[in-house]
């Protein structure tokens, strides 16, 4: 069996994207900071991630603590060891992706024609003669279409590849068609602000063959300044004119029909969007011609606070929320600022792609709920993450209370 570097993350490790390894018996090969890995992944450290075969059956074993790995979209524990199949991807953190097999890959041959045709209709017949175009090619995703085990769970999980890591800590969100295909892909904020970020995910979707009928994308595209430091642009109008003009580069592009890039505070120009939306509608034509439905003005959200601490309290008692991104916590720039004997706390409250407002503890971990009386809480409830209504109850620290409402879009 062959490992097969699908994906890097954005500071690649010495590796190429197609590189084969061969997994051998006794000679695993290594990924992690440790001296002697052969990918190697963050500052030098001990300890390091085997893959190899042992008694012929493939494994991946953890050594190193310190690494965040899955097994198409499963948590791997240190020192766990886990049997590998031909199809299995594994990522590791902050975006190597190794994809399994036992047999070379054939180069993947489009059909754009028939794929036309399943995005303007839904007959079997079209499907069949899809279905069997693709297994002339070889290509792998015939035998998903025609097994059909779409229901399961474990079974899609495995057709995500490097985006199963995503989905499994909510970083993105999909939903599958009856045919067993994506209908729809939600980035969210922390997919685009943080590693490995949005350009690798896009890069990814690129490839991911039960992608190639996508018909709705949502990405939560402006969050302010983390937006800023991710993708390397402050203007909003040009990183918005940007992410259209990769959309329109993706093989699957002619079968979009809704995109969305986000919230923002204010109705504004957008000359250099609407310019590419333009453009990435000659490819696509299904998209609606309007414009207004990519990029939406937020409504009028707020925040009172209702409790202090003994030992930490908030500068701002009233504040009106930042569709893209506010601020709560202790650095000096925050809307709702913290003081007192606090660590560094961070929250910030923001508008979702599907229009919800959200709360999202920035110094957490999406993938470990955090404890104790600096843990962000929602109602009383520690969470990393929480969608809010009206009368929420918001604590960024215990004891510290914030009202939350929302006055509509």
């Amino acid at each position: 069996m062959e490992a097969i570097v699908i994906a890097l993350p954005p500071d690649s490790p010495p590796a190429r994207l197609g590189e084969r390894f061969t997994l051998r018996e006794g000679t695993p090969l290594r990924v992690g900071p440790g001296r002697e890995a052969r990918l190697r992944l963050g500052p030098l450290g001990a300890g390091d991630l085997l893959i190899g075969t042992e008694a012929n059956t493939p494994f991946v074993r953890m050594t190193a603590p310190s690494l965040r790995a899955s097994l198409c979209g499963h948590e791997l524990f240190g020192s766990s060891r886990v049997q590998v199949r031909a199809g299995d991807s594994l990522y590791v953190h902050p975006g190597l992706v190794l994809e399994f097999r036992d047999r070379p890959t054939q180069k993947v041959t489009l059909h754009h024609d028939l794929e036309s045709m399943l995005c303007a209709s839904d007959e079997d017949d079209t499907w069949a003669v899809y279905r069997d175009q693709l297994e002339e090619a070889g290509d792998p995703l015939a035998t998903w279409l025609s097994e059909a085990p779409w229901a399961d769970e474990d079974a899609r999980r495995r057709q995500l590849l490097g985006f199963a890591e995503s989905v499994r800590g909510h970083l993105a969100d999909v939903t599958w068609s009856n045919r067993g295909m994506l209908s729809s892909l939600t980035l969210s904020r922390q997919a685009v602000t943080g590693a490995p970020g949005l350009a690798w995910h896009l890069a990814q979707l690129a490839h991911l063959p039960v992608a190639r009928l996508l018909p709705r994308l949502a990405l939560a595209l402006f969050a302010g300044p983390a937006t800023a430091r991710a993708t390397g642009e402050q203007d909003p109008d040009t990183l918005a004119a940007l992410t259209l003009e990769r959309l329109g580069q993706l093989d699957g592009a002619p079968a979009l029909r809704s995109v969305c890039l986000g919230f923002v505070s204010e109705p504004r120009a957008w000359p250099r969007a609407e310019a590419a939306w333009a453009r990435l509608r000659e490819r696509a034509p299904r998209l609606d011609p309007e414009f207004r439905g990519v990029v939406v003005s937020g409504g009028r959200a707020t925040l009172s606070l209702l409790s202090r601490t003994p030992d930490v309290e908030s500068v701002m008692s009233d504040v009106v929320l930042n569709p893209q991104r506010t601020d709560v916590g202790t650095a000096t720039g925050a809307l709702a600022r913290l003081v007192g004997a606090a660590p560094q706390i961070a929250c910030t409250l923001y508008r979702s792609i599907e229009g919800q407002w959200v709360v999202f503890d920035e110094s957490a971990d999406p993938f470990r709920l955090a404890q104790g009386p600096f843990a962000l809480r929602v109602n009383g409830a520690v969470t990393a993450r929480a969608a809010l209504a009206p009368g929420d109850v918001v604590e960024p620290v215990e004891g510290l209370r914030f009202l939350f409402n929302f006055a509509g879009a």
